[in-house]
């Protein structure tokens, strides 16, 4: 392999960051420009798009991810499956575009978010260019992230540019809209530069099997966050996705620059499994967990810790969306169990083509989460807290499922809930305290913010530092050599 999973690693971060600090401008700036009202409806548009996304997408980036990761070597068979996956994507993103333009104008026609909706049906378009799988199958990581920073960076400036009042909701929504057609546009033609189609050998039958279980995987969500954001704007109020929204987006957006070290790894887990290395992809895939676990935790304890100053920072103080307070912090233990089932889905299950059992368990956890919801909902208690209770209830059913059936049955040496991986947990609780007693001291609300986040990221670093973190110091010993490369 000449390209190493550090050098991955460090750009998929490099973009993941990037992409916190869009949201970090974006929303706060839309949320006080458009207001409360408006942004519902978008959470909302978002929720019914997304249900059509699902199948207009069909699986695809997460199956082709896999299979382009096994045949790589082999120009004929990359083609192959390339020029298949494109045809299958045209289809389905046409089919999903008629029936989406009918369900909007039969149900939503006289509804606020109508708007919307019609120019998400660009996005729909847009998604016929997606081939970013072929890429990161490739690990292309280092185009991946300089092409969305240079489309993103000039998406911000012309919203900042031409979004100046309410008035300019479609302006906002139209932008959003182009940039994600920029994006992908971009990468087909680097891709096309690379790869030819190969028509004679294109294959379709084979793969619809496996992509329908895919769309299931690719998008779990939809028995799940999806379905609690669909429940609230359908049986509550629309007020209520966006508080539900809100805490999501934060929670996904950090958590995405940790899960970088799970998703760079699967073209190169894939390839191990490919190539019968079983050796090697349990070791890789146990030091990966300990690495993940070393974040995961962290992350997740200062979300928690610090919630109610990321609402208001947020919201510039101009938006009262303090209800989204307590979803934040529930969504900070969400993260955890998302993250764990990430791994033994991604990693495991789906790279060893497991599917089918895979798709059982999710959809059967999932109805967990409908039933739940539907029960809230009769007793009048379903709001945005005890919609993602209930979503970390399913997801907690779901992990156990699954751990068992990676070990009982695949018999993978993967041993997730060790104290060399738990100790991360253990330690990322003391910024429960310390975060408590900085809060008596200090009054004023940046200066609390500022030291929270440097005292207890310090403090874990002293600690992992004493204890002689096998992590921490692989993690060193990398930044140092590179360093040592460039002097």
């Amino acid at each position: 392999m000449s390209k190493s999973i550090m050098k991955n690693v460090i750009f998929k971060v490099m973009l993941s960051a990037f992409n916190i600090i869009v949201p970090i401008i974006i929303g706060p700036y839309a949320l006080s420009v458009l207001g409360k009202d408006l942004m519902s409806d978008i959470y909302f548009a978002d929720t019914i798009y997304n249900y059509f996304y699902i199948f207009a997408a069909f699986g695809i980036y997460q199956y082709g991810l896999r299979e382009v990761s096994r045949v790589r070597q082999n120009k004929e068979k990359l083609s192959k499956i390339f020029t298949s996956l494109f045809v299958i994507g045209c289809i389905t993103n046409i089919l999903s575009l008629v029936v989406y333009l009918a369900t909007a104008f039969t149900f939503y026609k006289n509804n606020s978010v109508f708007p919307v909706l019609i120019i998400y049906t660009l996005n729909i378009f847009s998604n016929v260019f997606f081939i970013e799988w072929v890429n990161e199958a490739l690990e292309n990581y280092d185009f991946i992230t300089m092409k969305t920073i240079l489309v993103r960076f000039t998406y911000i400036v012309l919203l900042l540019v031409l979004v100046k009042t309410s008035k300019d909701f479609t302006t906002y929504i139209l932008l959003g809209s182009f940039y994600l057609f920029f994006n992908n546009f971009i990468s087909y033609l680097y891709i096309k530069r690379r790869i030819k189609f190969d028509f004679k050998g294109i294959e379709i039958k084979r793969h619809i099997k496996y992509l329908i279980m895919g769309v299931v995987l690719a998008n779990a969500n939809i028995l799940y966050t999806q379905l609690d954001k669909f429940m609230l704007g359908t049986f509550i109020d629309k007020t209520l996705v966006t508080y539900y929204a809100i805490p999501q987006m934060i929670g996904y957006v950090i958590n995405s620059m940790i899960l970088a070290i799970i998703y760079v790894t699967i073209p190169r887990l894939s390839n191990y499994l490919a190539n019968d290395d079983t050796e090697t992809y349990e070791s890789l895939l146990n030091r990966v967990v300990r690495v993940y676990f070393s974040l995961l935790f962290p992350v997740a304890l200062g979300i928690f810790v610090i919630a109610p100053e990321i609402i208001t920072i947020y919201s510039y103080g101009k938006e009262d969306i303090s209800m989204a307070i307590p979803v934040l912090k529930l969504f900070a233990l969400y993260i955890v169990t998302g993250g764990i089932e990430s791994i033994l889905t991604n990693q495991v299950i789906y790279v060893k083509r497991k599917e089918k059992t895979l798709v059982k368990f999710i959809f059967l956890c999932g109805i967990l989460n409908a039933v739940l919801n539907i029960l809230l909902v009769v007793m009048g208690v379903f709001n945005a807290e005890t919609a993602i209770i209930t979503t970390i209830i399913a997801n907690g059913l779901l992990i156990i499922l699954e751990y068992r059936y990676v070990k009982k049955t695949l018999n993978v040496k993967l041993n997730m809930f060790t104290m060399d991986k738990m100790k991360y947990l253990l330690i990322s609780l003391i910024f429960i305290p310390v975060t408590a007693v900085i809060k008596y001291f200090v009054h004023s609300m940046a200066l609390y913010t500022i030291l929270v986040i440097l005292i207890n990221s310090a403090l874990y670093f002293v600690i992992l530092l004493k204890m002689k973190d096998e992590v921490l110091f692989m993690i060193l010993d990398k930044l140092l050599s590179k360093i040592r490369r460039v002097k």
